[in-house]
């Protein structure tokens, strides 16, 4: 992140990357942005270098943390970085090494050189300011930059001359030049200070229970802490969230960041930060998926190949997209940046990441956050994000999507698709690619056959010890043909987005990775899914990751409807027990524009299920037609769906299936004949936890009634049957953490589609008979249970008709 100050305190934080000129930065080129070769193949190869370092040497140490402090123009100035390695040469002198990977058979530029060689001389200055603080007046440092050579691991020592009053007077001219662009924008920060003064809540007045979302965000974002905030569908969290958190990232000089899972949910966020900003107090950004921002048909990321990339820097300052954009639009919309990168034939995706570090708020999903493999350099693991606000909206989602990023597999049918496609390729590199994918088809193929069980069915899973020793040692061998692959495709001009073997590559990396971070909260399995056989890895525990992000930022804010058990969310989203508050707060709307009713006549357990769907068919159709308006329904999965749609027969609605495939485009127009209904009334099926039963809006009178088939556990697999295990040892609640509470929690998701407004009413209808049980009971919300203690069973066909009947003032 930039360069951070402290105007109340006088201080400046700075990392070591602070102090190399930007210029210098920016002249190595496009493609070092996070190169994949330089990524993945650098971190592995710095790695095994320290390993090999260590055990040679007693006197090395490896990513050494080293900071000086001293006093620059009135300010307290902090810098800060970490040294590759540091050893002792025999004379007892100090020995700095700069570790970097490079192309084989390639020099460094000569830009990369000079930046390199600056890089390793302020850590050498660093260690002098350090040494002599602890009394050694005249230390003996050397410095060297260690170049490895990708592929083949050759060595290059070359030493850098360090001139330390050089150093120092270069590093106080980064300074002087540092604070004179701080003063400089001065005026910008005091603008969104006095803006934040006179921001408004957008609507005239605060529906009951805002004030107090807007109150206790208030406090946790002054304290410093986090709160993970429960609060009903439709009343308002995201506005009531956003206008404290914005008041106080303009008035304190913070960053927001508003993290969705769904893009329908960064585009109502992005319209709720419209209408906060009237006044143009700041910049929202709203980033969009890389594969969508690509203006070149191929996704090639390398200058010899995307004009979008080639001379990047260089177009990027010449045509001044950058500010052009921020000076034109207060909110930065996907398209909008698209189309002026575009025009000025630069990166779209990159200008995006460009604003991203200008603007006050980004909107964008918790991958940039949360993935450690896609997320922005805000979030790297080294970041400071002291002064950084976070809003993650319906944040329950976070507990699945964080186990998601820890647990890769491997899949013998995937990686013998990349042999073949390899092998049709006819040059000597390509044999070698089919060769190896064959032999590491064969290690997996191989113990998943070793021990299938004697009675196993077409599919199954069981836990199992990994070979690792027989992955690690064909690393090396990925490694060496995968940059002499890459080679080839520069050289035949060949690089193609879509190649299996590239895909299958860093498969292996991402699986190597989680077998290094595996611990108790990690199992590995093998399964066989139909023809293909499968190594897995699953995270059932992602808290140490995601806390580690969450507990770094300044304040995160967690929303959603669905946050019960509090303990469950709070403690597998890593929050800190001791910084983190909880709000949960009633429905505000009026307890008579909704009727809740159970089907309990209905069963929906797996082996219950095919006798029951006739007859959930039967009362479905009969509940639908007594609706007058729109009817969602939404199932577990969607099988059970096809089996019911299959059976369904309504008299006065049209029936829409929600498919597995359906494009953007398709569910776009499902929502617009829902909006419309020009022929009739619908009735849509769709599965529980997908696009239309989170994160929709259906305003008004485009939704009456929503159906429920089920709680919407989840299916048992071994993977569930893991989790459950791992919180009965954890929580002592193993069925209801790993089943009953997700799938309760896509039951209350789905049906607060329903009523977002005090003028909102309909009817709510679960059909199963579990419903009633205690276990499942206790998970809705206490507003929809009956007052007096009656019971919710029930027909929901004679229950809508008498709920219509009576709004409209008819005898039922």
């Amino acid at each position: 992140m930039a360069p951070r100050f402290d105007n109340e305190r006088k201080t400046i934080d700075l990392a070591v990357a602070d102090l190399l000129e930007a210029q210098l930065l920016r002249s190595l080129g496009f493609a070092n942005r996070g190169g994949y070769e330089r990524l993945w193949l650098g971190q592995a190869i710095h790695s095994r270098y320290q390993e090999e370092a260590l055990g040679e040497d007693a006197s090395y140490r490896r990513e050494v943390t080293i900071s000086h402090r001293f006093v620059h123009r009135g300010y307290e100035v902090t810098v800060h970085g970490r040294i590759d390695g540091l050893r002792r040469n025999p004379g007892g002198g100090w020995v700095i090494e700069e570790i970097k990977s490079v192309r084989r058979g390639v020099g460094l530029s000569p830009a990369a050189q000079e930046l390199y060689q600056r890089q390793a001389a302020l850590y050498g200055w660093l260690l002098a300011h350090k040494l002599r603080a602890e009394g050694e007046a005249s230390p003996h440092i050397e410095v060297e930059l260690v170049l490895i050579e990708i592929g083949s691991d050759r060595l290059e020592r070359q030493p850098v001359e360090l001139k330390l009053p050089v150093i120092e007077a270069l590093v106080k001219r980064r300074l002087n030049g540092l604070i004179r662009a701080h003063q400089q924008a001065a005026a910008a920060r005091d603008a969104r200070r006095r803006a934040a003064a006179e921001l408004r809540f957008p609507y005239p007045e605060m529906r009951r229970g805002q004030e107090r979302i807007v109150e206790r965000v208030r406090e946790v974002l002054a304290d410093g802490s986090h709160l993970l905030l429960e609060a009903p569908t439709g009343i308002g969290k995201t506005v009531a969230a956003l206008f404290p958190a914005l008041r106080h990232v303009l008035r304190h000089d913070r960053r927001l960041f508003v993290l969705t899972a769904k893009t329908l949910q960064q585009e109502m966020a992005t319209e709720v930060l419209e209408l906060l900003n009237q006044d143009d107090a700041f910049r929202a950004l709203r980033l969009r998926a890389k594969a969508k921002m690509c203006a070149n048909d191929q996704l090639v990321c390398h200058e010899e190949y995307c004009d979008y990339a080639k001379d990047y820097y260089a177009k990027l300052q010449e045509s001044g997209v950058v500010l052009r954009l921020l000076e034109g639009h207060r909110t930065l919309l996907p398209d909008d940046v698209f189309a002026a990168a575009r025009r000025a034939l630069v990166c779209p995706f990159e200008v995006s990441l460009e604003l991203a570090e200008r603007a006050q708020v980004t909107v964008c999903d918790y991958n940039y956050a949360f993935d450690p493999y896609v997320a922005l350099s805000a979030f790297h693991a080294d970041a400071d994000l002291s002064d950084v606000v976070v809003i993650v909206d319906e944040i329950h989602n976070l507990v699945a999507r964080g186990r998601g990023y820890y647990s890769p597999l491997l899949s013998a049918r995937d990686i013998r698709r990349a042999a073949a496609e390899a092998a049709a390729g006819g040059a000597p590199i390509h044999h070698r690619i089919a060769e190896l994918c064959l032999v590491l088809a064969r290690l997996i193929e191989g113990l998943v056959d070793e021990v299938e069980p004697a009675a196993a069915k077409d599919d199954w899973a069981v836990e199992q010890r990994f070979p690792e020793d027989g992955l690690w040692r064909l690393r090396p061998q990925l490694d060496q043909v995968f940059v002499d692959y890459l080679e080839f495709r520069r050289e035949t001009h060949s690089l193609s987005p879509d190649d299996r073997f590239v895909e299958q590559y860093f498969g292996v990396l991402k699986f190597l990775n989680a077998l290094t971070l595996s611990d108790g909260a990690f199992s590995h399995f093998v399964e066989r899914r139909g023809e293909d056989r499968r190594w897995r890895i699953l995270c059932k525990d992602p808290s140490r990751f995601l806390g580690a992000v969450i507990n770094r930022c300044h304040s995160v804010v967690g929303l959603s409807a669905t946050l019960s058990p509090h303990a469950f969310y709070r403690d597998l989203l890593g929050f800190d027990r001791d910084r983190t508050e909880r709000l949960s707060l009633p429905s505000p709307f009026p307890p008579e524009n909704r009727r809740v009713v159970i089907d309990s006549s209905v069963a929906t357990t797996y082996r219950e299920r095919p006798r029951n769907y006739p007859r959930i068919a039967e009362r479905l159709a009969r509940f639908a037609d007594e609706v007058p308006g729109n009817c969602l329904a939404l199932f577990p999965s969607y099988a059970f769906l096809a089996q019911v749609a299959g059976l369904l027969r309504c008299e006065r609605k049209r029936v829409l299936v929600q498919a597995r495939s359906d494009s953007d485009e398709e569910r776009e127009a499902i929502l617009q004949t829902l909006r419309s209904a020009l022929l009739r009334d619908v009735l849509l099926l769709a599965v529980a936890g997908g696009v239309f039963a989170e994160g929709v809006d259906y305003p008004g009178d485009m939704l009456k009634a929503v159906a429920v088939v089920g709680p919407c556990l989840p299916a048992v697999t071994l993977e569930q049957q893991l989790l459950m295990d791992y919180y009965e040892e954890r929580f002592e609640r193993g069925f209801e953490y790993a089943y009953v509470v997700p799938g309760m929690t896509r039951v209350v998701q789905a049906a607060g589609r329903l009523i977002r407004s005090a003028d909102d009413v309909g009817v709510i209808a679960l059909f199963d008979k579990r419903f009633l049980f205690r276990t499942y009971r206790q998970h809705l919300p206490a507003d929809w249970l009956p007052q007096d203690g009656g019971s919710l069973a029930g027909d929901p066909a004679a229950a809508a008709a008498e709920f219509f009947h009576a709004l409209a003032g008819e005898p039922t």
